[in-house]
Parts: structure tokens; C-alpha cells; sequence
């Protein structure tokens, strides 16, 4: 009986320690060094985000919402990793949510762990603007929540809101789409970016 307890112990401690190795950490780093690290992670961003956010509007412009939804659907992903190899060395960008359209935006379980805690913030009213994990002592982690605005609403609201043409086109490309039914200022995901030092 005492070696099944002993055997017991143990095995219930090591699975506390492998979680908690899983958790990502929350940056005990000085005011600085974050600053730092939001800046580099800012930069990525509005390089990467505005690529696509000016060809999407020129795809609106050249034929409407379902011009820009044929864009989105076949060309956003090798855009953004084009505008990705201009991102300073040991820099790289994703975007991650819980409610994926294509499945490569999946957070793992780590990230989503994340993502619960700029939902909780978000709910209880405080302001988000990143959030920085430290990975290792020169590995870093920055997110940044990303807001539902009124025009995505087009092709991530519910069925009042979304352009019928349009999502036509979404779902034929991702039939196991989940990136819908959201409101306006709705949490939809994160941007996520990568530094290592």
C-alpha cells in the first residue's frame, strides 16, 4: 500500500511540474527592455498587417467584397509571408484565435492560455495593448489583441451581417470556417510575434 502511495505521489508531482513547465511565462523584465520588445513587435505588425490591409482595400476598390474575399482566400497567406522576410532577423509574425477560418491560425494550447488572459482583462474592463512573454533568456512572445472592426463584420459577423457573395467564396475555400458570429469590438485573435534575441 505505502509503494502504491509513494508511486501515486510521484506521478502526480511530475505532472504538476510538466504543467506548470508548460505555461508560458510572463515577462519579469524592466519598463525598458518591454518597451523594447513592443516597438520591435509594433514595427512587425504594421508591416505585415498593413501589406494586407492595403492589398485587401485595393481588392475592394478593383471589384467589391467578393474580389476582396477571393483575394483573402487565396493569396493572403503567401502576401504575409512575403511581407514577413522583410521583418528584422529572429522576428516573425502569426496570427492566432480559438475560432479559426483556416486551421494554420489555431493557437496551441500555450498561446490559448494567453489568449484566456487578455479575455479575462478585456471582460473585466482593462485596456490591452500587448502582452509580453519571456520564452528563455533571449526568446520572447508578444501579442496583441485584435478587435472585431465594423467592416470584417462583412465576412466574420453573423448571418445578418455578413455579405452572402462573399462568404460564399470563404466557405468553399474553409468549409470548417468558425470565424463568424462575432459583434462589433468583439476579441477575435491575437497577433502574435515571435523576437529572438
Amino acid at each position: 500500500m505505502n509503494k502504491l502511495l509513494f508511486i501515486s505521489t510521484t506521478i502526480f508531482t511530475l505532472l504538476l511540474s510538466g504543467c506548470s513547465l508548460m505555461q508560458p511565462k510572463t515577462a519579469t523584465l524592466d519598463v525598458s527592455t518591454q518597451q523594447e520588445l513592443k516597438q520591435e513587435a509594433s514595427k512587425a505588425i504594421k508591416t505585415v498587417a498593413g501589406s494586407l490591409q492595403k492589398n485587401l482595400m485595393s481588392k475592394v476598390k478593383e471589384g467589391g467584397l467578393s474580389r476582396a474575399a477571393t483575394f483573402c482566400s487565396t493569396h493572403a497567406t503567401s502576401l504575409a509571408k512575403e511581407a514577413s522576410k522583410t521583418l528584422n532577423k529572429g522576428v516573425s509574425l502569426r496570427r492566432i484565435t480559438d475560432k479559426p477560418r483556416n486551421p494554420m491560425s489555431q493557437g496551441t494550447p500555450e498561446q490559448l492560455a494567453v489568449f484566456e488572459e487578455i479575455k479575462n482583462k478585456m471582460t473585466k474592463g482593462e485596456k490591452v495593448d500587448m502582452i509580453v512573454k519571456q520564452k528563455s533568456a533571449n526568446h520572447y512572445q508578444v501579442y496583441k489583441p485584435i478587435k472585431m472592426a465594423g467592416a470584417c463584420l462583412n465576412c466574420h459577423g453573423d448571418e445578418t451581417k455578413r455579405q452572402e457573395k462573399a462568404y460564399e467564396i470563404i466557405a468553399k475555400k474553409y468549409p470548417n470556417d468558425k470565424a463568424v458570429n462575432y459583434k462589433l469590438n468583439d476579441f477575435r485573435g491575437a497577433f502574435l510575434v515571435d523576437i529572438v534575441r
